[in-house]
């Protein structure tokens, strides 16, 4: 049991990747919180009684202030925040000039203001215990540069940033807090392949860069997740890890 006892929030954990990883924790012990806008409830619930569902906006402090508070009356300790929780489901390429500022800033709000203010309502109760891990769910986009999506690719940029800054802030304070990242490829979500216009189209282009040719699941993103949230990898910090079938290879 690699993360017994411990007590890991996953923000987006009602379905796809957040679920998974969800599924994943419990299966080694963890306590997991469902931090979702939409289903925590009803996903916790099927998750047993080790899960705990709380409403959250990541984009709004107040509410993810409250969740760590939920969390802490209720488990009394937060070890693991996942960072999951983002819009990427519904876009559509669309060239730079013709972006809504109303469409970045609403993406923005939840894929970049959502980490920070998740990390900054949990790393109080973190520090006090001495140390935690923090897992932000990036994109392999981001280091890709794909066109015609620039909102989001420039969120996930953020997020590799964000990585590095936060892993060096922490380090530097003694919080004996890691923080990394994960690169995830096009994962087949029920959430994406429901969207069948956009999973077509984004499958396609997945599909000519794939160096392993079947397709990415939820749960091929959970083994790095508990992976990065065990013992196994007390000594990485500030690191992107790409999970993505082989796409981008760096040297």
């Amino acid at each position: 049991m690699r993360l017994n006892d411990k007590v890991a929030v996953i923000t987006g954990g009602a379905t796809g990747i957040g679920r998974a990883i969800a599924e994943a924790y419990l299966k080694e012990g963890a306590k997991v919180v469902i931090a979702d806008l939409r289903g925590a409830q009803e996903a916790a619930a099927e998750l047993g009684e080790r899960a705990l569902g709380v409403t959250t906006d990541v984009s709004d402090q107040q509410s993810t202030r409250a969740m760590a508070s939920a969390v802490l009356e209720h488990f009394g300790r937060i070890d693991i925040l996942v960072n999951n929780a983002g819009i990427f489901t519904g876009l559509n390429y669309t060239p730079m000039e013709e972006l809504a500022v109303s469409d970045w800033q609403k993406l923005m709000a939840v894929n970049v203001l959502g980490p920070w203010l998740c990390a900054s309502a949990v790393t109080p109760a973190m520090r006090e215990q001495g140390g935690g891990r923090i897992i932000n769910i990036a994109s392999v986009i981001a280091h890709l540069g794909i066109p015609f999506m620039l909102h989001y690719v420039a969120s996930k940029g953020a997020v590799s940033a964000m990585t590095r800054s936060m892993a060096r802030e922490l380090a530097a304070t003694k919080s004996g807090i890691t923080v990394n990242a994960i690169s995830p490829g096009y994962i087949h979500s029920p959430n994406a392949v429901a969207n069948k216009a956009q999973h077509e189209q984004f499958e396609a282009v997945s599909a000519q860069m794939r160096t392993i040719e079947r397709a990415q699941k939820p749960e091929d993103i959970a083994g790095a997740a508990l992976w990065l949230a065990s013992d196994e990898s007390s000594t990485v910090n500030g690191q992107n890890i790409v999970v993505d079938g082989g796409i981008f290879m760096s040297l």
